[in-house]
């Protein structure tokens, strides 16, 4: 069975391709149309799909799918997933937030983790060892950090995203770089270690645009894996179909 999971984020629009639990290729687009999918579809012959999005529907894509598969959820708080809920508002969680840690559980299940999610936003959210979404919070990524200093000043400028080796900024750039950078960095190992407190053995996992660039300086062991909200998705599937 061909799985097509389509990801639609702040930034970009983002898919992969299973067949059981392998992933057989991903790929984004700025935003996808109905004949980008449609290639997606009939070129890799998918019979089921799924899709998660942060932003308004995309109704063409989504009337397309319907027809086009035998098999198509269109993820929300009502669809059936491999784990328990303890959100206080199901309605308004953002569902890549919920994939992202059913990628996690069902990887290392009977732990509990941490998943944080670097893109547009950084999340940061926990599932307990007995497979309960408890929550966590929602915080600018580093782009949005840097781009929010020159939006909201007269003098700061924009500056590219950037690990300077000096823990001070000897230059406004450096200062507004170290800002951005190593604020979110200080704010990842700080939650770790208050995530740690209540849940000693927690598993920290590292997702989204920024794994990369992240990991790289990040002093906690942590899983990187920049398919989570994938994994996440295709397991939905698994349990749904």
């Amino acid at each position: 069975m061909k799985v097509l999971c389509l990801d639609i984020g702040n930034t970009r629009a983002k898919y992969a391709l299973y067949e059981g639990r392998t992933c057989l290729s991903t790929g984004f687009y700025p935003k996808f149309l109905v004949r980008d999918v449609r290639k997606i579809c009939r070129n890799n012959k998918v019979e089921v799909g799924i899709i998660s999005s942060t932003r308004h529907k995309n109704t063409a894509v989504i009337r397309f799918l319907k027809k086009e598969l035998d098999r198509f959820i269109e993820l929300d708080h009502q669809t059936k997933v491999p784990v328990t809920n303890a959100y206080a508002t199901p309605k308004t969680l953002g569902m890549d937030r919920l994939a992202a840690a059913i990628g996690a559980y069902t990887k290392k299940p009977g732990k509990a983790h941490l998943i944080i999610d670097a893109g547009s936003c950084m999340t940061l959210d926990i599932i307990d060892k007995d497979g309960c979404f408890q929550g966590g919070n929602i915080t600018p990524g580093m782009n949005m950090r840097v781009k929010a200093m020159n939006d909201h000043t007269d003098k700061l400028p924009l500056v590219p995203l950037a690990y300077n080796a000096d823990l001070l900024g000897r230059s406004t750039k450096m200062a507004l770089q170290n800002g951005a950078v190593r604020g979110t960095l200080f704010e990842i190992e700080a939650f770790i270690q208050s995530a740690r407190k209540e849940y000693p053995r927690i598993n920290i996992n590292l997702t989204g645009g920024d794994t990369d660039f992240l990991a790289k300086y990040l002093k906690s062991k942590i899983l990187a894996d920049p398919n989570l909200v994938f994994e996440g998705l295709n397991e939905i599937v698994l349990y749904n179909v």
